[in-house]
């Protein structure tokens, strides 16, 4: 670890969580104690009809809350800032003020960034797509809360909100510190309704989170405490989940571990495998989480072979022999991670994705415009390396 004496760092964790089996049932609750009175819902189609969250908006009713608007997230795709424009105004009168006093973002990470997006608007005038990437001299966003139904993104307690640029063709968001949810809840019954894909897609999210987190450039004392307690509960139960979908056990671990993840990301940045993620997400409609999740043993062997430890990891991980030594660890860190990869069935080329020969040349471009991220990465990462990397995944 760096020298203290001479290492400065910055946190922000601003988001009261809630976490445990049925949380979610006093939502109604919470809102009250946080003296809103109109509320706004955005929620995932996909959970709104089970029997479990008639029951959590059930109880908001029962709290006295008459007027609640609700959106469902009906988005084929990604959040972008398009959409937002439109359904803003869904959610203000006539005079284009707002109709509700906070946000209720129900769902995995793309429902809740759109809370997110949909709360800077109603405060700011404008279009969308004005306010994106990291803007200034804004007015406070509505508050929102957050409640997951996957275990993926960490959305749910920071402060970045991604949104596609139709038009450029580019993933960007609408990152401000007024984001942050003003309460998370976490309850991991909402996450049994995750069909096997959207699991194994959040969970690799997760997992990239915390690794890329870890080893940045800009990591710190704090950051690695949250990502390795994030990387033994998500690398330990990720695969546990294919057999046992119900294990209420294993669905609380996954989604304290992604939780845990999106606060190590938030502090100290991401890496390669993120930022090539993007563009294939944007232009193959890959799953953002399986985008990542593919350039990830990639990314790992090449910080090994040029020296990176991830030997503490490799002591977390079940079943495996501690007696070796450091060096040996670290080397066998980067297979461990392509036998979870293969065990859950993550791609190791691009092909699968419709990319060869005749189309990566669009990724290729992208990935001139990636060089800030890269440098994030530990071992030093270049465009030409992103670019070597991305022709080597279509040889197969």
């Amino acid at each position: 670890m760096r020298q203290l004496e001479s290492f400065q760092f910055e946190f922000n964790l601003k988001t009261k969580t809630k976490f445990g089996v049925r949380t979610a049932t006093n939502l109604g609750r919470y809102l009250k104690e946080l003296s809103f009175r109109k509320i706004g819902i955005i929620i995932d189609p996909r959970v709104y009809s089970l029997e479990y969250m008639k029951e959590i908006l059930e109880n908001i009713k029962e709290e006295g809350f008459s007027k609640v608007k609700t959106w469902e997230y009906n988005l084929n795709a990604e959040p972008d800032y398009d959409s937002l424009d439109q359904i803003k105004l869904y959610f203000l009168d006539r005079n284009s003020k707002p109709v509700v006093d906070c946000l209720v973002g129900i769902g995995g990470g793309s429902a809740i960034d759109f809370a997110k997006g949909l709360s800077t608007l109603m405060a700011n005038p404008g279009k969308a797509i004005t306010y994106r990437g990291f803007p200034t001299n804004i007015k406070p966003s509505l508050p929102t809360i957050a409640v997951p139904t996957t275990a993926g993104t960490g959305s749910e307690v920071t402060y970045n909100a991604v949104f596609i640029d139709l038009k450029d063709k580019k993933k960007l968001g609408i990152n401000t510190m007024y984001n942050f949810p003003v309460l998370a809840i976490l309850d991991p019954l909402l996450t049994l309704s995750c069909p096997k894909s959207v699991t194994v897609s959040s969970g690799m999210d997760a997992l990239v989170h915390t690794l890329e987190s870890y080893a940045a450039c800009q990591s710190n004392p704090l950051t690695k405490i949250f990502a390795k307690e994030a990387f033994n509960l998500i690398f330990n139960n990720l695969h546990k989940v294919l057999d046992d979908p119900k294990n209420i056990e294993i669905r609380a671990n996954l989604q304290l571990g992604a939780y845990l993840a999106g606060i190590s990301l938030m502090n100290s940045g991401s890496g390669p495998a993120g930022a090539l993620s993007y563009p294939l997400g944007v232009h193959f409609k890959v799953p953002h989480g399986l985008a990542g999740a593919v350039f990830l043993p990639y990314i790992v062997k090449h910080n090994v072979k040029k020296g990176y430890d991830y030997g503490e990891l490799y002591d977390l991980i079940e079943n495996t022999d501690k007696s070796i030594n450091g060096k040996e660890k670290n080397q066998l860190f980067p297979k461990k991670l392509v036998e979870l990869c293969n065990k859950l069935g993550v791609p190791s080329t691009l092909r699968v994705f419709n990319v060869d020969e005749n189309n990566i040349g669009i990724l290729l471009e992208e990935t001139e415009h990636l060089d800030k991220a890269f440098a994030q990465n530990p071992i030093p990462f270049l465009v030409e390396d992103g670019k070597r990397l991305l022709m080597k995944m279509i040889e197969y």
